[in-house]
């Protein structure tokens, strides 16, 4: 009865805002068809008489120092992450041309000995107040000539891909190194020999790499009658026919349909080789961007030896992080004691920047899953911190933001802690079996460390005990 009450209330109280979605919705539909014909009747000879786009567009060369702060933000995040890749910059540029009215800057990124280049976008319009615009491109050439290209802008694009170009648009895989494991194992599926002199243009001349990618599309979607050449202008403009399925493909309300199905379509197709994109999108703590086999028979019983496992991985992806905390996930064992069967470990950085006045945050997670014999690491979690001026920066890096936690002989371990506090569980539940469920170890308000146990009874009741890390005393709060 209380359970049908609660949700006749839910009913009740969510009916008139439901209703009122459906009224909304109704009311885009029914002006919608009129919408796309004023789009068409209006935007169509706009788009055959001011959209132009250069033969040869001028990426020019910047240093880091130019870059707007959103931009360098944005690029500095986007190299941080894919640095654990194994990728390096290869070049940064400024471009005006590309978009009308707008400013593209780039970083350009190689990565050497595997055959893929990548290009981090930071789209930020001069006029109006539209929204920054930012993704990321993984592409990689074959030997037959043909390109594959994994991207998450998150705009349709209004042209169709060359026939050479195969094109996979996730507008939801936000995280770099996310979408290059994406893009990785789509590659490793499809068996095919990557092009050796790939990366050459990245090394000598990523300048003309750029130039060289637009060009070939433009010339292609010109002899397939998408595009008008002007060599004696410099410029290439819309055909009618490219200049209706633009206007059509990014009118409102389609545009959203459009990527939307250029999203499904491409989840489908990475679906097909055993990828899922399900699993890559969501939270940063959500998303598994790499994975390692852990040796046969590894036991975990202390998270100071758990750790130890974790050091080369930790090395290569930030070597200054800082430890946060642990949290070991519990089961029965065949006695009755509780036995690790999984471990995070929390991981935090930080790292100033004063000239511009930015503090940047981040945050992962390495996961030592005993039972599935692997180790693995968590998508970065990124913010920032910006001061207005001068003196709220001093305030703002006064003092070092993490406390570390330190594993030091002094911190009781595991295999210590964990006999005693379940002693005391049974001691709150006496006669009850208990199931165990994690035990956590976190710095206190007060600095110190403390693990915090975790256990259910048979009336699926919780029961916890705090411990004092360091002298094993029982905490009341």
């Amino acid at each position: 009865m209380h359970h049908a009450l609660l949700a006749l209330l839910r009913t009740v109280v969510l009916l008139p805002s439901m209703l009122m979605v459906l009224i909304i919705r109704a009311i885009q539909w029914l002006v919608a068809p009129l919408g796309l014909l004023l789009q068409l009747l209006i935007a169509t000879p706009l788009a055959l008489h001011r959209v132009r786009q250069p033969l040869r567009p001028r990426f020019i060369p910047i240093n880091e120092a130019e870059w707007p702060d959103a931009a360098w933000i944005e690029m500095r995040n986007t190299s941080d992450a894919l640095h654990a890749d194994g990728f390096v910059v290869a070049g940064d540029f400024r471009n005006t041309d590309l978009i009308q009215g707008a400013v593209l800057w780039l970083r350009l990124f190689g990565q050497p000995g595997h055959g893929v280049v990548a290009l981090a976008a930071h789209l930020e319009f001069t006029r109006g107040i539209r929204p920054l615009r930012r993704f990321i491109t993984f592409a990689s050439g074959f030997t037959d000539g043909r390109v594959l290209e994994t991207n998450n802008l998150d705009l349709p694009y209004s042209l169709p891909a060359p026939a050479y170009l195969a094109r996979v648009q996730l507008k939801d895989v936000w995280d770099a190194r996310a979408l290059y494991s994406l893009h990785r194992g789509l590659i490793a599926s499809l068996g095919k020999t990557l092009d050796a002199d790939w990366l050459t243009g990245v090394r000598h001349d990523p300048l003309n790499l750029l130039s060289h990618g637009y060009q070939r599309e433009v010339e292609a979607l010109a002899r397939t009658g998408w595009l008008r050449l002007d060599p004696a202008s410099g410029f290439c403009r819309l055909t009618l026919r490219a200049a209706l399925r633009g206007v059509w493909h990014q009118a409102w309300p389609l545009s959203s349909l459009y990527l939307n199905t250029a999203h499904r379509q491409a989840s489908a197709l990475l679906a097909s080789h055993g990828l899922q994109v399900a699993a890559v999108t969501g939270s940063a703590s959500s998303i598994l961007v790499e994975q390692q086999p852990l040796l046969a028979a590894t036991a975990v019983s202390t998270v100071k030896d758990g750790h130890d496992l974790l050091q080369s991985l930790l090395q290569r992806i930030d070597a200054d992080a800082l430890l946060d905390s642990v949290v070991a996930e519990l089961e029965n064992g065949p006695d009755g004691m509780p036995c690790v069967h999984e471990v995070r470990y929390s991981f935090q950085g930080y790292a100033d920047q004063p000239a511009r006045h930015i503090r940047r945050l981040w945050s992962f997670e390495l996961l030592l899953d005993v039972r599935a014999g692997r180790i693995a690491c968590t998508a970065c979690d990124r913010d920032h911190e910006q001061a207005a001026d001068r003196a709220e920066w001093i305030a703002l890096s006064a003092e070092p933001p993490l406390q570390p936690l330190i594993l030091s002989s002094e911190v009781r371990d595991l295999n210590q802690i964990l006999p005693m506090a379940w002693t005391l569980l049974r001691e709150q539940a006496p006669g009850k079996p208990l199931s165990a469920d994690s035990a956590s170890l976190y710095l206190g308000e007060d600095g110190r460390p403390r693990w915090q146990i975790v256990a259910w009874d048979s009336d699926d009741q919780p029961l916890q005990i705090l411990l004092d890390a360091r002298s094993g005393i029982r905490l009341t709060d």
